[in-house]
Parts: C-alpha cells; sequence; structure tokens
C-alpha cells in the first residue's frame, strides 16, 4: 500500500484507534495523553507501510491494531523502565550543585507521602523523562550512566573517550538536562 493511501485511511480510523488506545494503553495514560499515543501509533504505522497489503478495512484494522499493541507495549517498557530510576533522575534535575560524585544522589530526596506528593513526583518524572528525550543521544546515556551511579573511567570507557573528556561531555550532559528540565517546569534560575 502507497503512504499516501495509507495515511488518509488512518485518519478516517483515526476516532476508532483513539477508541482502541484508551481501552488499552492502561497505566501508560498516567504518563501520556490518549491523543499523543494514537499520533504515535499512527506514525508507527506509517513507517510500516510497506508492510501492510491492500486490503479490506477490516484487514487493515485488524494491522493497525496489532501496530498499536506494540507502540503501547513499548510506551509502558519505556515508562516503566523509567519508574525504576526515577528518584535518581528526579534528585538530578533538582540538583543545582555541578557534583561529579554519582553517589550523592542516591540520599532521598523527600520524606513526605501523600497523595498529593505522589501526584506531584509523578508530574515532575514526566518532566523529567521529557527533559531527558530533549537530549542527544551520546548525552542521554551519559545522564542515564550517572543517575545508575557509573563513575567517570566507566563511563569513558564505554564511550571510548580520554577521562578529562568525559568528565567535560557528562558535566555537559547533566547541566543541558538540568537547563531542559527547567524549562519544561517552568522555574528559572
Amino acid at each position: 500500500m502507497k503512504r499516501e493511501e495509507l495515511e488518509s485511511r488512518l485518519v478516517e480510523l483515526r476516532p476508532e484507534l483513539q477508541g482502541f488506545v484508551r481501552k488499552h494503553a492502561g497505566r501508560v495514560l498516567r504518563f501520556e495523553t490518549s491523543e499523543d499515543l494514537t499520533q504515535g501509533v499512527i506514525v508507527r504505522a506509517l513507517d510500516r507501510a510497506d508492510d501492510v497489503a491492500a486490503g479490506d478495512e477490516k484487514t487493515l484494522l485488524a494491522w493497525v491494531y496489532r501496530v498499536a499493541r506494540s507502540h503501547l507495549a513499548d510506551r509502558h517498557r519505556h515508562w516503566s523502565a523509567l519508574k525504576r530510576g526515577s528518584g535518581n533522575l528526579l534528585r538530578l534535575s533538582g540538583s543545582s550543585d555541578a557534583t561529579t560524585d554519582p553517589q550523592a544522589i542516591l540520599l532521598p530526596a523527600i520524606d513526605a507521602t501523600g497523595p498529593s506528593t505522589f501526584a506531584s513526583r509523578r508530574e515532575q518524572v514526566v518532566t523529567a523523562v521529557r527533559a531527558l528525550d530533549l537530549l542527544l543521544e551520546r548525552d542521554r546515556e551519559l545522564v542515564r550512566g550517572y543517575c545508575d551511579g557509573r563513575t567517570i573511567a566507566e563511563q569513558a570507557e564505554v564511550l571510548g573517550l580520554e577521562y578529562d573528556a568525559a568528565r567535560r561531555a557528562q558535566s555537559r550532559a547533566l547541566e543541558r538536562f538540568r537547563k531542559a528540565f527547567r524549562v519544561l517546569s517552568g522555574t528559572r534560575t
């Protein structure tokens, strides 16, 4: 099927696809809207336009639903993985110091609990993930490595850099992440 033809058919199927996403997205809807998820499914379907054969509406809809399930599963894995390390990422986003000690972010950031705290934290996690997604791939890896507690020497080995170059790159990546987080959260510093 040609991409243009698939695109026009997906526009027609969008309401059904959005209903499918709302029904099957589950916990992913805590972090992303059904409209964003639907758009992600459409983009993924268009990327795989060569995989679908021209056929009737029922065949196309079944194929689109398979693509949607795959996209939703990927988004679920994405958010689940980030949830496991979200405390470190949030401590990093809130810290204004330029420490190079990855163990410094492993201390608890807050000991209060309650519904408002959980809602606020979820919003902060979403903002931190979006800030992380704005970075270049290398910067993302440096920030993730820092949050995972990797030393600069380990980061240098993974990236194939000298120690000093890795230290400078990590420092720049952390600052870029903090700036992106501040911009997305609307705070000025």
